[in-house]
């Protein structure tokens, strides 16, 4: 529990950290008596139901102890070792509640039968067929399916960037990596919660109105989902901590190497005509998040810091896009030897009958194409956010708080 001593300095500063049990342990090990903890309400909440979070009156009786763990006044600085690895696990709690949304949604959307085949529109004898063949559900579908996918390279990255900190040959190497990951984590934390929320929007979406019933799975992961991107730090806060500490870390020196890990990428993809196009898509939305990055990183240093930093979440948002489309080139580029052996060639007439028999073909064609959708046809969206992040518009930070009324 964080805490304030007596006489502590103001602020963040002044905050300890103790160890408060609900039964205090005598010197033997053996149970005492009670330490004057009491559950005093649990909350009503809009999701997460299994999660018993209550309110707590400690000390009413004044007979409430507490261990101090660590230093007096630091108790920020030993949470946060624990903070950002709880960070991690709400981005992952996310997109594991994507990732099961979407699963739902898919095999919703097989089974459901309702309406005509677009292209039998006109025929009254047509019989209805599953949602999965109308076009807006397809799309619905492929957007969570990018965002999933997407997402779950990105953790799994994060992951071995933890790997390659426990086998480091050297300090250089293992700072490297670890640097890397002190640079993620609020993206990882804030992007994958705060698209795993829309995701599970658009499974209920696929459901109609049955959806929005409790008797179907999805409405619950809608519900619980949303607390990733409030608790352990709301995703305002991370976006916050990605542009005030991570991004100027070492004069940007890590953000750059980022960047160039995501040019690797684009440089073996160019090699690839099938994957040249996208290459090239994805190439510009690196430069450009380098140009934002380095211009924004000087105004949030400038005199308009309050402008920089109502900017900080947009500006975590297009980087998390720009490393979704990273995660979907690498995904391609990897997909591409195992699509030409199963499907015998890469030509796309081809590529279709041969996927329609082999799963192994259908596997990898549904990683290309989920690569093309992604960089096609979302990533340009990003450059509009960067072109409202360059904007600098101070209408936000300036305005009198006055006018906010209505």
């Amino acid at each position: 529990m964080l805490a304030r001593t007596k006489g502590a300095p103001e602020g963040t500063k002044g905050i300890s950290l103790f160890l408060v049990p609900k039964i205090r342990v005598n010197a033997d090990g053996s149970l005492g008596e009670s330490n004057d903890v009491v559950c005093t309400g649990i909350e009503e909440k809009l999701g997460i139901h299994g999660s018993a979070t209550c309110s707590l009156t400690l000390g009413g009786k004044g007979r409430c102890i507490g261990t101090l763990l660590g230093e007096e006044n630091k108790g920020m600085m030993v949470m946060f070792h624990m903070m950002n690895e709880a960070r991690l696990g709400a981005g992952i709690q996310g997109f594991a509640m994507a990732s099961a949304a979407y699963a739902y949604a898919l095999s919703y959307a097989r089974e459901r039968k309702q309406g005509r085949n677009l292209m039998q529109m006109m025929n009254p004898e047509a019989p209805s067929v599953p949602i999965i063949q109308h076009p807006d559900v397809r799309r619905m579908l492929m957007w969570m399916k990018a965002y999933v996918e997407g997402m779950r390279s990105f953790v799994y990255y994060l992951g071995s960037c933890f790997d390659r900190v426990a086998l480091a040959g050297d300090h250089v190497d293992r700072d490297r990596w670890q640097e890397l990951i002190e640079l993620l984590t609020p993206v990882v934390k804030a992007y994958c919660s705060d698209k795993a929320f829309e995701v599970c929007t658009q499974a209920v979406q696929i459901y109609g109105g049955y959806g929005y019933i409790m008797e179907y799975p999805v409405e619950q992961y809608l519900r619980d989902a949303k607390i990733t991107s409030i608790y352990e730090g709301t995703n305002g806060i991370q976006a916050m901590d990605f542009l005030g500490r991570k991004l100027g870390m070492k004069q940007g020196k890590y953000f750059m190497e980022l960047l160039g890990e995501m040019r690797k990428t684009v440089a073996t993809a160019r090699q690839a005509e099938t994957l040249k196009g996208i290459a090239v898509k994805l190439e510009k939305a690196v430069s450009r998040l380098g140009e934002t990055a380095l211009t924004f990183g000087a105004t949030a240093m400038s005199p308009k810091v309050m402008t920089a930093f109502a900017f900080a979440q947009p500006l975590l948002e297009a980087t998390g896009d720009v490393i979704m489309g990273w995660m979907h080139l690498w995904r391609a580029v990897a997909a591409v030897p195992g699509l030409e052996k199963h499907a015998g060639s890469l030509d796309p007439a081809t590529r279709m009958k041969r996927v329609e028999k082999n799963k192994h073909a259908a596997f990898y064609e549904g990683k290309l194409r989920t690569a093309e959708f992604f960089i096609h046809t979302l990533l340009p969206a990003t450059n509009g956010k960067m072109d409202a992040i360059n904007s600098t518009c101070d209408a936000a930070a300036e305005m009198p708080e006055r006018s906010f009324w209505l």
